[in-house]
């Protein structure tokens, strides 16, 4: 699937979900006297969700940054044979 910079921008704004989190897990904490068992289980979790997620993002990026280095490198390709066949016209008018 090819991803563009809506999917990026999409995958930036779930993982900013990040601090909802913490912030659902503190008043956990306060309001429901979690254990430091409950919290180590709350925070090991979110560690790993957290660690999939960035590496989903960091995959997006990759893929988007990609497309636009290899979309921008068809056209540097693409404007350098057109130089070189105006080169070479001006070079035919100059024989004549």
């Amino acid at each position: 699937m090819a991803l563009d910079r809506f999917d990026f921008e999409q995958q930036i704004m779930d993982c900013w979900k990040v601090t909802d989190e913490i912030g659902t897990t503190s008043e956990g904490i306060i309001e429901h006297d979690l254990t430091a068992d409950q919290i180590s289980n709350i925070l090991c979790g979110l560690k790993e969700l957290y660690e999939l997620k960035f590496n989903k993002l960091w995959d997006c990026f990759e893929g988007v940054h990609m497309g636009l280095v290899r979309e921008n490198s068809m056209l540097n390709e693409e404007c350098a044979a057109l130089r070189l066949q105006l080169e070479d016209k001006e070079k035919g008018k100059g024989k004549k």
